[in-house]
């Protein structure tokens, strides 16, 4: 009796999971407000009515995966924003480079040549900043290691390979492809010994 209407619903909500994705991906302006509105109202509306049990059933599963996507977009906009507020109350640091990190799009690559990481050190500041934007743009990033940690790792890594391949430096690569980064490490073939 009421399929039609669930069937709107269901659609309604899939194609609104949609928009937003492409509103998140930065391709438009505004979030889907109207659609979202029209979902709501639709979901109000079959809350008064009677339905049998099955029909019920359908409309509670719709509802909740609903208020799922409902929440979880509230919080990715509160985020945005708050990240907004944060970026234009924060003054720039010291030296004038912006250290905090930026969203950074899928496909972006970063490569930095090293020879002595502790003479390099804003090579490697520059490569943990770029990491963390990527960890950053993940939903369920692992937690962050220290800037320290990640120095003592570079040198480790720099040392070990120029060390076992008789390089004079060491290319160190990362990439973000499908929110996955990618973190490479090599001896420089051009400077070696």
């Amino acid at each position: 009796m009421w399929d039609e209407d669930l069937n709107d619903l269901e659609e309604w909500i899939r194609r609104l999971r949609v928009e937003y994705d492409i509103f998140f991906n930065g391709h438009r302006k505004k979030p889907p407000e109207d659609l979202k509105t029209r979902v709501e109202r639709q979901v109000k509306r079959l809350a008064e009515v009677n339905m049998n049990f099955s029909e019920r059933f359908r409309y509670n599963t719709l509802v909740g995966r609903f208020y799922v996507y409902r929440d979880h977009w509230r919080r990715i906009m509160q985020e945005r924003e708050q990240g907004a507020e944060a970026k234009a109350a924060a003054p720039p640091p010291a030296g004038g480079l912006d250290s905090r990190p930026q969203k950074l799009p899928a496909g972006h690559t970063m490569q930095i040549t090293i020879t002595d990481p502790a003479a390099e050190e804003e090579k490697v500041r520059k490569l943990y900043e770029w990491l963390s934007s990527a960890r950053n743009r993940r939903d369920h990033a692992a937690p962050q290691v220290s800037y320290q940690q990640f120095v003592k790792y570079i040198s480790a890594q720099t040392q070990g390979i120029k060390r076992r391949l008789g390089c004079a430096s060491v290319v160190f690569r990362a990439s973000l492809e499908d929110d996955a980064v990618k973190f490479t490490a090599r001896g420089s073939e051009a400077e070696s010994y």
